[in-house]
């Protein structure tokens, strides 16, 4: 059953109301203010009927204390007073209640605005908890996905690595079982040391690659730069990235153009962002142009006084729809080749996230180009701890 807390300085009032409530709620009592609050501190009631006119304390100063505490500012409270008019009522809203009750009440009014109130705050619970369990199964899901990307991306390189291992094993057995029947033949060492030498390359190649798997998920937060939340330019930003992408962007044939009004500063974490702009235009070079030539257009525009938007767009062949959903996805990939061991847009929206405090939209559509929009804060959250 609900618990309601019925504060009046009069006994008749306060028993009134029990009598009216009590087949439907359990009802609790106090008769002033500091009652009223040390009652809530200890269990939190699902309303409050509360007086307006008691000494000592009034009504409204008693509804201000319960929503200046963080554990008490959710339950809500219908004022029941004798002061009943307009300008009361505005009064009593303006200090937090849900409803306001004049007296003398009237039994079925109040039955009907305590369910009301009563239902109001059953369903916001509800959707509460509906929204925490289905962010918690989101949450749980994408650490699946990202643990069956690691393990995937991770077996291929792994797995090699031991193939390689054990060919090399087999073969130094056999080298050993040559040399003791007798002499060895030069002919028989040089192939045995051949194929040691090429499985100890494999075995370092990829156990090199798993490394670079792993380390790339390391990169998913700013400390993991060593990164420190400073002051710095956009624009000098953008171009410093660009200019270390030349290379790329000159053997593909692909041009970077920015277009921005002006400069930005922003006090947040600058390799962390490099991280994100590098990562995008590099997605662009290698997968939105099939053929080498292109474009891709870098847009920086000011979002009122505390915030940016930066697009990162080319105009290539764009994603699927079927896809645009995964594209966060660790190791996702249009294409399937050299590049898929890339965690690619799964670190960007990480660090997008949690380390600058903004937002990632990506629109793509086939055949015209994607577009990546970042909104970010000019200053960022300070850096967290990442648990992921």
């Amino acid at each position: 059953m609900p618990l309601i807390l019925v504060v009046d300085d009069q006994p008749a009032n306060i028993h009134a109301l029990y009598e009216l409530l009590v087949d439907e709620c359990e009802v609790a009592m106090a008769t002033n203010g500091a009652e009223a609050l040390a009652f809530c501190a200890q269990q939190l009631p699902d309303l409050v009927l509360l007086d307006v006119l008691m000494p000592e304390m009034n009504g409204y100063e008693v509804c201000g204390q319960l929503k200046a505490d963080p554990r008490t500012r959710a339950i809500p409270v219908i004022f029941v007073t004798v002061q009943g008019s307009a300008a009361d009522e505005a009064e009593g809203f303006a200090h937090g209640a849900v409803d306001y009750i004049p007296k003398p009440f009237v039994d079925v009014v109040v039955k009907a605005r305590v369910r009301t109130q009563l239902a109001l705050k059953l369903a916001s619970e509800s959707f509460a908890r509906s929204q925490i369990e289905l962010f918690q199964r989101d949450k749980l899901a994408s650490v699946g996905r990202t643990i069956t990307g690691i393990a995937q991306e991770l077996s291929s390189p792994l797995g090699n690595a031991l193939i390689s291992a054990c060919t090399l094993q087999d073969d130094l057995s056999h080298l050993g079982g040559l040399a003791q029947r007798g002499p060895l033949r030069r002919s028989d060492l040089d192939k045995h040391l051949r194929i040691s030498e090429e499985s100890v390359g494999l075995v370092l190649s990829n156990l090199q690659r798993a490394l670079s798997i792993v380390d790339s998920f390391m990169q998913s937060t700013a400390e993991n730069f060593g990164d420190q939340r400073r002051s710095f330019s956009l624009l000098e930003l953008v171009h410093e990235v660009v200019a270390s992408l030349a290379g790329a962007l000159e053997s593909h044939q692909v041009r970077c153009e920015l277009d921005a009004a002006d400069d930005l500063h922003l006090l947040s974490f600058r390799g962390a962002l490099a991280k994100v702009l590098t990562t995008l235009i590099q997605n662009a070079i290698k997968h939105a142009y099939r053929e080498a030539g292109g474009e891709v257009r870098i847009q920086v525009q000011a979002l009122g006084t505390d915030q940016l938007c930066i697009s990162v767009q080319d105009h290539g062949v764009g994603i699927p729809p079927a896809l645009l959903g995964r594209v966060f996805d660790p190791f996702f990939s249009t294409r399937f080749g050299s590049h898929r061991s890339e965690p690619g847009l799964y670190i960007v929206r990480n660090l997008v996230t949690f380390a600058l405090g903004g937002k990632i939209q990506v629109e793509s559509t086939p055949g015209l180009g994607t577009t990546v929009r970042l909104t970010l804060p000019l200053i960022s959250p300070e850096a967290r701890r990442s648990t992921r």
